[in-house]
């Protein structure tokens, strides 16, 4: 998982490091790039370990006094106002201790949701429709250890689905603006649905700089295994996103 987190936030650097450099050189290329925005996530659905499953919902307040760790980042890219590229990254880890009046437990978790996608315009000037299509890749790690006794479970997945999709963007006026990106995948390849939603306002004080805010959403319908070995994450990701984009 370690491994897999510094493969993820070295691709993000050497995006970065491209974009800045091709703007430089050829202002043909549109860059956006909003790091370390904020998404209050809550957590609804069924997961299950070792074949026992079992539902979920853990609302925002729960795990923010659960956070250990967070990162996430989100690059666009676009050549001469045609072709494009999205990056989306988010990292979480949890961990927490609970327990009854018979045994005391830590629960810890931890999730990787990359979003890599290309992308075609499809319509440009006030409204603007983009498709897209790419992959979404999951990982996830549990760990269940009861406290004092030296018993515990754990689970380390991780998997890539195709996506396609489709965004839409409407100019209010010349600093408002609307955005809305839709995806689905899977399609069986590794979970057996995948879909994202996402809604914006735009508000860009600044040439550079703009705000945005809004509400996202991420489904996913995964499972693996059978048995006592069965691996179960039905799952939505969902709540209020707000953050700060560079534009060059």
């Amino acid at each position: 998982m370690k491994v897999k987190i510094t493969l993820c936030v070295l691709l993000s650097a050497i995006l970065f490091s491209t974009a800045t450099v091709s703007a430089q050189d050829d202002n043909n290329w549109d860059f956006e790039l909003a790091p370390l925005y904020l998404w209050a996530i809550n957590i609804e659905g069924d997961t299950g370990v070792r074949g026992k499953t079992g539902s979920t919902r853990v609302n925002f307040g729960d795990i923010w006094g659960s956070l250990e760790g967070v990162f996430t980042l989100r690059f666009n890219a676009v050549y001469k106002k045609k072709f494009g590229m999205i990056f989306d990254y988010n990292y979480l880890d949890l961990g927490t201790e609970r327990g009854t009046d018979v045994v005391a437990f830590e629960v810890g978790l931890k999730s990787q949701i990359v979003n890599l996608a290309g992308t075609y315009r499809l319509l440009d000037g006030v409204h603007q429709l983009t498709g897209l299509a790419g992959i979404r890749y999951n990982a996830l790690e549990v760990e269940i250890d009861f406290i004092g006794t030296g018993l515990g479970a754990d689970a380390d997945k991780d998997w890539a689905d195709p996506i396609i999709g489709a965004r839409y963007g409407y100019q209010l006026s010349d600093q408002w603006a609307l955005q809305f990106h839709g995806d689905i995948g899977g399609f069986g390849v590794s979970s057996d649905f995948t879909w994202q939603a996402l809604g914006l306002i735009d508000f860009q004080p600044w040439r550079h700089v703009a705000i945005l805010a809004g509400y996202r959403a991420i489904g996913v319908d995964y499972a693996s295994g059978s048995g006592s070995e069965k691996f179960t994450y039905d799952v939505t990701i969902h709540g209020p996103v707000a953050g700060i984009d560079i534009r060059f």
